[in-house]
């Protein structure tokens, strides 16, 4: 894997982990960082070919907010972004400003060191596209409006609350959830609780285990 590679992550295991495995894959050199103001640093010096950033750094600026200032640095630079976040906008981001031919990679689907390595090698030339990243999911299904119910729901927030919150009537958010519960394919039964189920997907796309719900 010829690339010299910037990896931006705020949990110290994790950021060794990678930066050991992406010299053992080859890499020609790995940079690591565990905040923006560092990562920034090191960009400005070492002007790597490509950055590997997690989505959540914790309280501050966000791995999109790290993939923009790196992009205003070096036009060049492809971006990946490795995160447990289905979808962006959990964290407050607009998918319409993440930098174009940006590769969006979801931690759970990550079965070896390889997939993230391709995804590395590629992105320098795919940093031109003007393409929206490959996000799915939440991402590709529901509205704002939609995902900011789901999050509701899943705050344990009753329908009159939510209305009230969103300045809408209970039947208003009655509809949303309906057709909320139809996007994910959520099937309404007698044996089993819709808003649980709703809640589940919600935490699913933060990345956490279903173990850790119950």
């Amino acid at each position: 894997m010829s690339v010299d590679v910037l990896v931006v992550e705020d949990d110290d295991l994790t950021r060794i982990t990678l930066s050991s495995s992406l010299k053992a894959a080859g890499a020609d050199n790995v940079y690591s960082a565990s905040t923006a103001s560092e990562a920034l640093t090191l960009a400005h010096k070492h002007l790597p070919t490509a950055a590997l950033l997690d989505l959540h750094l914790g309280a501050g600026p966000t791995g999109l907010d790290v993939a923009r200032q790196l992009r205003a640095q070096n036009s060049r630079i492809g971006i990946v972004i490795l995160t447990s976040y289905e979808d962006p906008r959990l964290l407050g981001e607009n998918p319409d400003f993440i930098p174009a031919g940006t590769k969006y990679l979801l931690k759970r689907d990550i079965s070896d060191i390889s997939v993230v390595t391709q995804a590395l090698s590629s992105a320098p030339s795919s940093s031109k596209l003007l393409s929206r990243p490959n996000m799915k999911l939440l991402g590709s299904k529901l509205s704002e409006n939609q995902l900011m119910i789901l999050k509701l729901v899943a705050e344990g927030y009753s329908n009159s609350e939510i209305a009230r919150r969103r300045g809408v009537s209970d039947k208003a958010v009655e509809g949303t959830l309906t057709r909320l519960a139809n996007k994910l394919g959520l099937e309404k039964d007698s044996t089993s609780n819709q808003r649980v189920h709703i809640a589940r997907v919600y935490f699913r796309a933060l990345g956490l285990n279903l173990g850790d719900v119950e």
